[in-house]
């Protein structure tokens, strides 16, 4: 992520996509950046000097309610592009609030 859009990245991870904030130690706090819980593992959102979006490489993300969260994302300005390439998995993509690609998936 850039240099000084934590509040942006909250806005969308905490806010839109519904996920909790970790408190980063007091060591790494200077570097900014983002930490967030996801359902047995971390987030964490570095800042990077130069930062370019990440447009094929992305993570892949399984959620339950998959069609509420297009909604969200719909009316937060974040167009989803739904994909049925994969037999049995409801999915779509979307960008970050930088231009990230990020992949949602249901069963």
């Amino acid at each position: 992520m850039p240099q000084g859009e934590e509040d942006a990245a909250r806005a969308f991870w905490c806010g839109i996509i519904g996920l909790a904030e970790i408190e980063k130690p007091e060591a790494l706090k200077p570097r900014g950046g983002l930490w967030l819980q996801l359902a047995g593992a971390d987030l964490h959102l570095g800042v990077e000097a130069g930062f370019t979006p990440a447009k094929k490489a992305h993570p892949g993300f399984r959620t339950a309610g998959i069609d509420r969260l297009a909604e969200q994302l719909n009316a937060a300005g974040h167009p989803v592009t739904w994909d049925a390439a994969i037999a049995g998995r409801r999915r779509f993509f979307t960008e970050d609030p930088f231009g990230n690609r990020l992949e949602f998936l249901e069963d």
